[in-house]
C-alpha cells in the first residue's frame, strides 16, 4: 500500500467515478450471527455497533474507465446512514468509531431526505501504516453505533431492510492509466452497498413475521426453476423451523428431512426452500421458531 500525504488531491483535480462488481460486507458486533450464510440483523428498537467491511482498494476489475496495474490506495470512505436510522438514533447520538487506519470522522448535515453521510479519512502515513505489498489489498473495518428503528405499532410484524450507500475514494498513480494524483471515486451503488435486516422481535419460541416493500423482493423467484433456499437461509439461518402456511423450511438438515417426510405422507404440506418458482408476498405470514 503506497504511502500518501494527509492532504487529499486539490479540488481542481478531476474526479473519476465507477461501479463495483464485489460488495461491502456488514456485521453486527453487538448481535453476532450464529449460522453460516445468515445476513447481519438487528432487532427493532435496539442499539448496536454495526461494522462495515471494505474488501480492498479501487481495483482494475471494477473501474470505468479501466485502471491498470495494482489496486489504488484508499484515501477515504463515505457511508450514508438512511433517514429512518438517523431518526431512530438521533443525529446527536450517532456514533462513528475512531479506530484502525482512519482518523477523525466527518459527520455531514442531514440531506433533504434526512440521510446523513459519514466520511472517514485515512491517517497520516507516519502513524505506522503497515502493508507488505505495493497494492491496496487490505480489508478495512469501520463501524457506527446506532439504534434500529422501532416497530410502527404493536401489530407491525414486518422484517425491514436498510441500505447504507457506500463510496470509496482512492488516489490514482502514474501506472493506473488515470492522471496521477486524481482522486478516484468508486461508488458501490445500491447493488453492492451493505444492507441491515431489522426484525420486529426475536425471542425463544415462535415469532410472527411479515415482509414489507424493502424485503419482499428477496422472496420473488427469478425464474421457474429458482428456489428460495438461499434467501430463507440468509434471513432465518439460525431458526429451528419456519412455517409459511403449510410450507416448512429449516437450514438444519435433520429438520428439513422431517419436513420432506411429512410432505410425502400428506401432500397438503411442502418443503418451502427447494420449491421451484415459489414466491412470497407481503400478505404471507412467517411463523419462525428459535
Amino acid at each position: 500500500m503506497k504511502k500518501f500525504a494527509h492532504t487529499l488531491v486539490a479540488a481542481a483535480a478531476a474526479l473519476v467515478s465507477f461501479g463495483a462488481s464485489a460488495h461491502v460486507g456488514v456485521v453486527n458486533l453487538t448481535t453476532p450471527l450464529s449460522a453460516s450464510g445468515q445476513s447481519a440483523f438487528a432487532v427493532a428498537g435496539s442499539t448496536n455497533e454495526i461494522q462495515f467491511l471494505i474488501p480492498h482498494g479501487c481495483t482494475s476489475t471494477e473501474t470505468v474507465p479501466t485502471i491498470t496495474g495494482a489496486n489504488l490506495d484508499t484515501t477515504k470512505i463515505e457511508i450514508t446512514v438512511p433517514d429512518a436510522i438517523v431518526k431512530a438514533t438521533t443525529l446527536a447520538s450517532l456514533r462513528p468509531a475512531l479506530t484502525g487506519e482512519f482518523g477523525a470522522v466527518g459527520i455531514g448535515a442531514a440531506d433533504s431526505s434526512g440521510n446523513v453521510k459519514l466520511t472517514w479519512a485515512r491517517k497520516l502515513a507516519s502513524t505506522g501504516e503497515a502493508n507488505a505489498t505495493s497494492a491496496d489489498n487490505q480489508l478495512y473495518k469501520i463501524s457506527i453505533r446506532l439504534k434500529a428503528p422501532a416497530t410502527s405499532s404493536a401489530t407491525d410484524y414486518a422484517i425491514k431492510k436498510y441500505q447504507f450507500l457506500t463510496t470509496q475514494y482512492c488516489k490514482a498513480t502514474a501506472a493506473s492509466g488515470v492522471a496521477e494524483g486524481t482522486e478516484v471515486a468508486m461508488s458501490w451503488g445500491s447493488a453492492n452497498s451493505p444492507t441491515l435486516l431489522v426484525l420486529p422481535d426475536k425471542r425463544k419460541g415462535f415469532n410472527k413475521y411479515t415482509l414489507d416493500t424493502s424485503t419482499v423482493g428477496d422472496f420473488t423467484a427469478a425464474s421457474g426453476t429458482a428456489t428460495l433456499a438461499a434467501k430463507l437461509k440468509s434471513y432465518f439461518g439460525d431458526a429451528a423451523i419456519v412455517w409459511v402456511g403449510k410450507s416448512g423450511y429449516s437450514a438444519n438438515a435433520t429438520t428439513k428431512a422431517k419436513i420432506t417426510a411429512l410432505a410425502a405422507k400428506d401432500s397438503s404440506y411442502s418443503e418451502l426452500g427447494d420449491k421451484a418458482g415459489a414466491s412470497l408476498t407481503t400478505s404471507d405470514t412467517f411463523w419462525v421458531k428459535y
